[in-house]
């Protein structure tokens, strides 16, 4: 740590990085250099534009358990607003950086590209890099302007200082390679949550946690009042008039003019809602309809934009009643090509490519932390891992992703003390989470079990049925006079109540036999009466040869109790028919059965078969709205249930 007088106010000036040479007097705002002991005024610094940052000079934290101080930032400027560059020195005297834009902070530190970094110009948007055996893909590349800086930095800048930066992101990882010196630097860290690096000192708020400090203001292009509500925001677009008005500046200088009419589209959730959502207080403060044109139709939907101190900036989006909330990452996921469907991983989860269409804003009325207008487009893939989705959005300078998470609509009006109801969902959304889900696989778990438990019992009655021949008899209905009825001998039926089997195993060749048989327990008199049609005929066409019928017949009579049984058998043959017959008629006591077992497992199939139904019907109407529609899914229907 060194400390001099400044030379132009006599303040003194602490240096307490070794790779600091520049600061700025924090008294008369004099740009001093360092050279050894000696300090050179440069001037007078240019003065910061007022933010809303919760950082300053002098805050401290911990990153991966050591501390650090805040010393010094830049304040750099691109088309789309402001952000600030925080310069922080750690107790082991490593330097980084902590990017501030949008609510968003990235932690990066100096560190070796271990790899030829190409010039600013040849990276293009979207390109692949691999530095420090790392592969990133570029996701911004902006020519930023210096507006101006504060406390110690450990190179020399001023008002109006370029910085040609390109940011690289990976699916943990986030990288910045800096052009503003003749040597291009790579710096190398990571997407941090500022309650993770439990800052101490920062700015006093003089809101209450969560609520937005409201500022009132009339637009300059009508004269309409406007509020201010979210820190942070670049750019508020009238709802009267469609201007865009630039709120980072104390001018409200206006960006841009909206030369057609605007037609007012109310918001479901009203510009100024305040609710607690997901554990955080948000204020809604900016609202904008989008739209994409699939094979010329057009589909419109409505995002959000909430604002709280604790989470920063976070969206709501809404289509057909589908509701979605998102939060920015500045990771990028890993892709996998495919010829069918395209594959992202990130956090652990596989996200399958649905849909790739060129979004334009339609409408925006409020504040935003890009400076929007109507008419702006980029080009949007979303991927989807239900209840998730994953949204790639790329734009003549950016590549931005998000991870959105499916929110029922009564969650959303609850949280917002909405006075109604919000409207019910319309249809089967992209990553709308099956009612059907793991409803199959939970039927198929008890199908195996009770299929189990069901040969288990089979198994019994196979192994304990007597299956016993009772009785048998051989028949020629030849030497039998037509309308005389056969009885037969007594026999005997032992055991308990139990199944008879009555087979008849005739000789029929191009015939048939029709035999009326009764059952006669000879006690009790109880009979039992059926009638049996036993019929076979085969031949030659010119199909080939055919057979139709069987010549062997069987009857099951169940619970048949014991006693001593005959049978009394009416045969009927065709008329006139010559042909010798004859029949074997054999009785089984006790048979082992396996119908009612098949009959068993076909109803147990039935509820898997038809969870797996309801579920596959719900894929089919999510990806008929996909580009991979089957080409006669657009008349699914519309229900969300079935």
């Amino acid at each position: 740590m060194k400390t001099a007088n400044c030379p132009s106010c006599g303040a003194p000036v602490t240096f307490r990085s070794a790779a600091s040479i520049l600061a700025v007097c924090d008294y008369c705002k004099s740009t001093l250099i360092r050279h050894d002991a000696d300090l050179e005024n440069l001037g007078k610094m240019a003065a910061l534009l007022e933010d809303a940052s919760p950082l300053q000079l002098a805050a401290e934290g911990k990153y991966q358990g050591t501390h650090f101080a805040v010393v010094g930032r830049i304040q750099l400027q691109h088309e789309q607003g402001v952000w600030n560059e925080w310069f922080l020195l750690f107790d082991n005297q490593r330097t980084g950086w902590l990017s501030e834009a949008s609510g968003s902070y990235v932690l990066t530190f100096l560190a070796a590209a271990e790899a030829v970094i190409p010039p600013f110009d040849e990276v293009a948007l979207g390109q692949y890099l691999t530095l420090a055996g790392q592969l990133f893909q570029a996701v911004n590349k902006e020519t930023a302007r210096c507006i101006a800086g504060e406390g110690e930095l450990p190179f020399k800048v001023g008002g109006g200082y370029p910085a040609p930066v390109i940011d690289l992101s990976s699916t943990k990882r986030f990288a910045t390679l800096d052009y503003s010196d003749a040597q291009p630097m790579f710096f190398l860290g990571e997407e941090v949550e500022l309650p993770t690096l439990k800052m101490t000192g920062l700015r006093a708020r003089e809101a209450a946690a969560g609520k937005a400090q409201v500022k009132a203001f009339n637009c300059p292009s009508c004269g309409a009042p406007q509020e201010i509500r979210a820190q942070g925001s670049a750019a508020l677009a009238c709802g009267s008039c469609g201007a865009v008005i630039d709120i980072a500046n104390e001018n409200h200088k206006i960006l841009s003019e909206y030369h057609g009419k605007l037609t007012p589209y109310p918001p479901l959730l009203p510009l100024g809602s305040q609710g607690k959502l997901r554990g955080a207080a948000y204020d809604v403060v900016g609202f904008m309809r989008r739209r994409v044109v699939v094979e010329g139709e057009s589909y419109e939907w409505s995002e959000y934009l909430i604002y709280s101190e604790q989470e920063n900036f976070r969206w709501l989006s809404e289509y057909q009643g589908h509701w979605n909330f998102i939060k920015p990452t500045s990771n990028t996921p890993s892709m996998a090509g495919a010829l069918t469907k395209p594959k992202a991983r990130f956090l652990g989860r596989e996200f399958t490519h649905f849909q790739t269409a060129t979004a334009t804003v339609t409408y925006v009325i409020g504040e935003f932390y890009w400076r929007v207008k109507v008419g702006e487009s980029a080009e949007v893939m979303d991927f989807v891992a239900p209840p998730l989705m994953l949204s790639r959005e790329k734009s003549g300078k950016e590549i931005s992703w998000s991870l959105g998470e499916y929110i029922e609509p009564a969650e959303i009006a609850a949280a917002f003390k909405l006075p109604s109801p919000l409207p019910a969902p319309i249809g089967v959304y992209a990553n709308q989470p099956s009612p059907h889900s793991g409803q199959a696989g939970r039927y198929w778990k008890a199908f195996w079990i009770f299929a189990l438990l069901a040969i288990a019992i089979q198994v019994f009655f196979l192994v304990s049925a007597e299956d016993r021949t009772v009785f048998q008899q051989s028949l020629d209905f030849s030497q039998i006079p037509k309308g005389q009825t056969i009885t037969t001998e007594v026999f005997p039926v032992g055991g308990h109540a139990s199944n008879l089997v009555i087979e008849n195993r005739t000789d029929l060749d191009n015939n048939w036999l029709y035999l009326d048989i009764n059952l006669v327990e000879t006690g009790s008199g109880q009979s039992y009466h059926f009638g049996r049609e036993v019929s076979y005929y085969h031949g030659y066409d010119s199909d080939g040869s055919w057979s139709e019928g069987n010549a062997h017949d069987a009857v099951v009579l169940s619970e048949i109790p014991p006693g001593n049984y005959l049978l009394q058998i009416d045969p009927e043959t065709p008329p006139g028919s010559n042909v010798a017959m004859s029949d074997r008629i054999e009785v089984r006591r006790d048979v082992p059965m396996w119908t009612n077992f098949f009959l068993a497992l076909l109803g147990l199939l039935t509820f898997p078969i038809i969870a797996w139904w309801r579920s596959s019907s719900f894929e089919r109407r999510r990806w008929a709205e996909s580009d991979y529609a089957p080409t006669d899914s657009s008349d699914d229907s519309d229900s969300s249930d079935d």
